[in-house]
């Protein structure tokens, strides 16, 4: 019989957790006693007295550690929700910060390069007519990315300097904030670090599919195991202590002037890595915080 961790811990995120995070649930209640899951939407959230966190009338304060699994369309509230528990002190695997770093595209690779990692050439822009002015002085082809896209989404190849006013114009038309990014020589692949208390539990090179340039799982690239090494292993866990989360995947493509990191994902997938890396990583995250509040 396993013996049961007499302790309390709350998993956040979507309004019905993905599989992913279905993993995590069925994981966690064969090591605690008490799990709850808690869509990060429904929380309530009340400054007076005291601080008061609560779910569907259960106290949330008095739970030992959350795990979140905040994705990119809850990030807004579900900052709220991660700052309170900053200000309460609960344990959990990033703060509030780690939320803005991780859910803009700009400010995350701004976060590495102040951290020495190496990240692709990035401009942010505004307006119209100095993306015109910039366009003129750029290498083709170039990545036109949403700051806050996600999955794969809102990421466009412009060929040109035509087709990428265009994409600009559509956007800004949207009223959408967006990066130009210098395009990466990959052959369409990039590899995946996924990083647990500050070590490499797994890793996985994506290819992406025929006729795509993005090589996430969600836009239908197809992934195998890699063993991260030497350099990449470096750059990944730099850029894991740079985003200041206990638990985050890391995006690395190499080119010819070294790895360098496209992005890092705080709530990352893990059905498909755990399968090509044949790890249970869902294990190794529930272990991770055992130890952490044991």
């Amino acid at each position: 019989m396993i013996n049961m961790l007499e302790k309390k811990l709350l998993i956040i995120g979507a309004e019905k957790p993905g599989p992913s995070t279905e993993m995590l649930i069925k994981e966690a209640k064969e090591k605690f006693s008490n799990v709850l899951y808690a869509p990060v939407n429904q929380i309530v959230l009340k400054l007076g007295k005291d601080y008061v966190m609560n779910y569907n009338g259960i106290d949330l304060k008095d739970f030992d550690y959350c795990l979140p699994r905040i994705d990119a369309l809850r990030a807004q509230y579900g900052f709220h929700v991660i700052r309170f528990m900053d200000l309460i002190g609960m344990n959990k695997p990033y703060s509030a910060q780690a939320i803005l770093i991780a859910h803009n595209k700009f400010y995350s690779l701004e976060q590495m390069k102040k951290a020495d990692v190496p990240v692709p050439e990035t401009y942010m822009v505004t307006s119209k007519e100095t993306s015109k002015k910039l366009l003129d002085n750029v290498k083709y082809p170039v990545i036109i990315k949403l700051v806050d896209g996600f999955g794969g989404r809102g990421v466009m190849l412009a060929e040109d300097k035509e087709s990428a006013l265009s994409v600009i114009e559509t956007l800004k038309l949207m009223d959408r904030q967006i990066i130009i990014e210098e395009f990466l020589e990959s052959s369409g692949e990039d590899i995946r670090a996924f990083i647990v208390g500050g070590e490499i539990v797994a890793g996985m090179k994506r290819k992406a599919k025929k006729g795509d340039f993005r090589s996430n799982l969600f836009s239908g690239g197809k992934a195998s195991y890699y063993t991260i090494t030497g350099e990449l292993k470096d750059i990944a866990l730099r850029a894991a202590a740079a985003s200041n989360s206990d638990i985050i995947a890391i995006d690395m493509i190499e080119t010819k002037d070294g790895p360098k990191v496209i992005e890092i994902n705080l709530n990352p997938g893990i059905k498909g890595i755990q399968k090509v890396a044949h790890t249970n990583i869902t294990k190794r995250i529930i272990d991770f915080i055992a130890d952490e509040i044991a």
